[in-house]
């Protein structure tokens, strides 16, 4: 029932910029009208059932909140602490940072990446369809990036928009303005793609390992130095110079090295619970529409299902 009024409304709603119907369209829908018993049984059963639904569905979402949770502080832990807990720690003179390993340096973005780009102040041509994903807050999220549903560019405005840099594997991308200002993803192999509105491009110095840097940039010490720095209510951004002065963890390369491919190892581990129950609640979200359709249409006799 409720797809046959979705599909009537859809057919008599009018507007150019979105959709839109009328209080006389809804006021001539034709519904169900079973006897008012049923409606009671259905109401009842349907009560019940999504109750169940709603519970399972709940306890899904708190279960990949912890492992969201446990896997930042994992990743934050990693790339704070490093890897042997044994090691000799000193204080490492930043307040966001506390104690670090003894041996490990500190040091600002600006000496680390041998390339700062902020994006273009403008906004591009996107076009439906075009070779090149253009890359935008929402497009990032810690440690990925979907160049799948990023909008796309032709190749003039791809060429326009890489000026100040090419990006190549490895790069940083980072989001600075907007809600979501404070991200960090690499730049995937084997992808042309340009940085759009409200983000910045990094590449490491060599032999500095970027996904460590990367991982780093997400960690919540990184977080509040940019805190600090926000400017702006409805569209906060932080301002280059500052993140350019960002304090960093330097381990020995080879502990960059070795950080990042734990980091890597456990992520995955993580990121397959979380999609494994992330696919749960969408086949539960599935069976409790289903559920509802069935019943409010007559499909199931709920009159004998219900205590």
């Amino acid at each position: 029932m409720l797809r046959i009024v979705r599909q009537e409304l859809t057919a008599t709603a009018t507007g150019t910029t979105y959709d839109a119907v009328s209080v006389d369209d809804v006021n001539v829908l034709s519904v169900l009208l079973p006897p008012l018993p049923e409606q009671r049984a259905i109401v009842a059963f349907l009560d019940r059932e999504t109750t169940k639904l709603d519970a399972l569905i709940t306890r899904k979402e708190r279960l990949i909140a912890l492992l969201e949770e446990k896997r930042a502080a994992l990743i934050s832990h990693a790339v704070t602490k490093g890897l042997d807990d044994a090691a000799p720690m000193r204080d490492s003179g930043v307040s966001w940072l506390g104690e670090v390993p003894a041996h490990w340096e500190v040091s600002c973005l600006k000496f680390i990446m041998s390339h700062i780009v902020d994006c273009l102040h403008a906004t591009p041509t996107y076009i439906e369809g075009g070779d090149f994903p253009a890359i935008r807050t929402a497009d990032v999220e810690p440690g990925k990036v979907d160049t799948d549903n990023a909008k796309r560019l032709d190749k003039e405005q791809y060429e326009k928009w890489i000026g100040r840099l090419v990006p190549r594997e490895g790069d940083i991308l980072y989001s600075r303005e907007g809600e979501r200002y404070g991200i960090a993803a690499v730049v995937p192999p084997n992808t042309k793609l340009c940085i759009s509105q409200r983000m910045m491009l990094f590449r490491a110095r060599v032999p500095h390992v970027s996904d460590y840097f990367m991982w780093q940039l997400n960690c919540p010490h990184v977080y509040q130095q940019a805190s600090q720095d926000v400017m702006g209510s409805t569209a906060p951004h932080v301002n280059i110079e500052h993140i350019r002065n960002f304090f960093l963890l330097v381990p020995p390369i080879c502990e960059q090295k070795a950080i990042a491919s734990y980091i890597y190892t456990e992520s995955t581990h993580f990121d397959a619970l979380i999609a494994k129950n992330r696919r749960h609640i969408g086949l539960l979200r599935e069976r409790r529409a289903a559920l509802i359709a069935a019943a409010v249409t007559g499909k199931i006799d709920v009159r004998d299902l219900t205590p």
